[in-house]
């Protein structure tokens, strides 16, 4: 009897849910768990937001999920994610809750409530740096402390300073506000709350009305020492009078606040068409309207003309909590810094940029090597090249050309050279691509090293290795018109790439070839010194059209030596 082999085992074997090793043992194939799916999809994919949301309920949704594997979850998908307030908040629940939960063993809660309460705090402490603008996020965090771990005082108000200072002049931080004022006011610490609703006031609040309203409530029931300091009073004082009547200086002290509320409110009315635009103030990874876009660039042109670089921080911050996943908007911020506020700020929202918001997107490293380059910083280009190259898209054309023009422009031409045969063989099995990156490196030996012969071979090369490009063979032409010093050398040259061009194995459309017909003719009447010539390429010219049912009219038709559009651009190096 003939002994089955290792294959057949491993055939027969998989109709009933087993594989075989290679010594042809039948070993047992167990599906994978929900959790493993999950966990694989967002390993493969660590953008893919709906399953690290699936995955976040399957961890904390199933009781026997160890501690870590939650903990370590949260923590991946933050690091991905990091704009997302309300699951930095599920996360200090979660750490929150493990002191009334028991371990699985029965020993005893899974953290001691002290535990429990520090974890959740560092939790949260994370949050506001990685969310450091967002009103919502440090909202969180200060009714976190207040209204579950019940702190007191001295411990609370530190935290809604450094919230205040983050994000108070947001126009909704009118919640972050109200908190504070709850907080003195439970503090019974009038002349601190009297120093916060003087702040308010200086804040460009949506419902700042409100808390004037509040605050002409609050007046009428503080002494006068509590609304203002004796300085303060002296001060409001008319014309040097030591005592004033305390109706008259309340009055003075209301109209004081008054007026700051006015401009205030002048510089809500001014920004009030804007902000209504603005969709969404949150972070998610649905695209943003083309509308609301266009409201942001829209507002942000009008802080920059108005040039108040503290007011423009504050909404380039803002934009960005919605609009993290544009470059466009990144680049405008780093632009700005770059001019407003020079190198180290702006390399600052680089390095934000790169490694944490656009950190799969080739393109923003390419913009940021250039910004490197641009201030002499030619190591870390060098770098962010590199990073580029070897890990975030190494099979990207763009970034090629990139850094052999980086290498070019540091004198370093063999580099180069050995860049761009690395991306011909990268770009292979990509024609148009292949044409594009064959363009820029003869342009190269022949512009910058003076390489006629090295330009010329890698032409040859090219053709033949791809023949229905229009673009190779353009640039062909293009170059072989531009290498030779005379006439004379350039007519032969020139024509026998067009007569290759135009032979019926070329794989060029009928209308690439009929357009390059045209074209031949031309060169050949402003080049050529024998008109014989020129006729006899015409009568051929029209041979070619009857043979291949071609229009016999010779129609102008200008074909570009690089890609027509912005989109055909794109569509390359996608």
């Amino acid at each position: 009897m003939e002994t089955p082999s290792a294959g057949d085992i491993a055939a027969a074997n998989a109709s009933n849910g087993t594989n075989a090793d290679a010594a042809g043992a039948p070993t047992v194939v167990t599906d994978k768990t929900p959790l493993e799916k999950l966990q694989e999809t967002v390993e493969k994919n660590p953008l893919d937001f709906n399953s690290w949301v699936s995955l976040l309920a399957h961890v904390q949704s199933e009781t026997t999920t160890p501690r870590e594997t939650v903990e370590a979850t949260y923590d991946q998908f933050l690091e991905e994610f990091s704009l997302c307030f309300g699951y930095w908040n599920k996360y200090a629940q979660y750490e929150y809750s493990l002191s009334s939960k028991t371990a699985l063993d029965g020993s005893g809660p899974l953290a001691d409530s002290k535990e429990a309460k520090n974890n959740a705090r560092e939790v949260y402490e994370r949050g506001v740096v990685a969310v450091k603008h967002s009103v919502d996020m440090w909202m969180k965090y200060c009714e976190f402390l207040i209204h579950t771990l019940h702190c007191p005082v001295d411990e609370t108000r530190p935290i809604l300073e450094r919230a205040v200072a983050a994000c108070g002049a947001d126009p909704l931080a009118g919640p972050l506000w109200e908190l504070y004022i709850q907080l003195e006011t439970v503090n019974n610490d009038m002349p601190r709350l009297n120093q916060v609703f003087k702040r308010i006031m200086h804040q460009p609040l949506r419902n700042l009305e409100e808390f004037w309203e509040k605050y002409n409530q609050y007046v009428l029931t503080q002494q006068l020492q509590t609304l203002a300091t004796l300085e303060e009073q002296k001060a409001l004082a008319s014309d040097g009078e030591e005592i004033m009547d305390e109706g008259l200086l309340r009055v003075k002290i209301v109209n004081t606040v008054e007026a700051v509320k006015n401009k205030s409110i002048e510089t809500v009315y001014h920004r009030q068409a804007f902000e209504a635009g603005i969709d969404r103030s949150y972070f998610h990874v649905t695209p943003v309207s083309e509308a609301a876009l266009k409201n942001w660039h829209s507002y942000l042109d009008f802080e920059e003309a108005a040039s108040d670089d503290s007011r423009c921080e504050i909404l380039y911050e803002r934009c960005l909590i919605s609009c993290a996943n544009y470059e466009e908007i990144w680049l405008r911020y780093v632009a700005w810094n770059e001019k407003v506020r020079g190198f180290e700020a702006a390399d600052a929202v680089f390095q934000r940029a790169v490694t944490i918001f656009l950190k799969y997107r080739a393109s923003i490293y390419l913009e940021y090597a250039a910004f490197l380059e641009s201030h002499n910083k030619l190591q870390k280009a060098q770098d962010t090249y590199m990073k580029v190259l070897s890990d975030v898209a190494p099979k990207l054309a763009e970034a090629f050309l990139h850094y052999c023009n980086f290498k070019r422009r540091r004198g370093d031409a063999e580099t180069a050279k050995t860049w761009y045969e690395r991306g011909l063989e990268t770009v292979e099995s990509q024609p148009e691509v292949y044409a594009y990156v064959t363009v820029s490196y003869t342009a190269f030996l022949f512009k910058s090293m003076g390489d006629v012969a090295s330009a010329r071979a890698v032409f040859e090369r090219a053709v033949q290795k791809i023949d229905a490009s229009v673009l190779l063979w353009l640039n062909f032409i293009h170059f072989e018109i531009n290498a030779g010093d005379t006439n004379a050398d350039i007519v032969p040259r020139v024509s026998h790439v067009y007569e290759r061009a135009l032979e019926d194995n070329c794989s060029l459309t009928m209308d690439e070839k009929n357009d390059l017909w045209f074209q031949y003719v031309e060169f050949m009447e402003n080049y050529g010194d024998n008109v014989a010539k020129v006729r006899e390429l015409r009568s051929k010219e029209m041979a070619w059209k009857l043979k291949n049912a071609q229009h016999r009219e010779r129609l102008i038709k200008v074909l570009n030596f690089e890609p027509s559009s912005t989109s055909d651009y794109n569509e390359v190096f996608a």
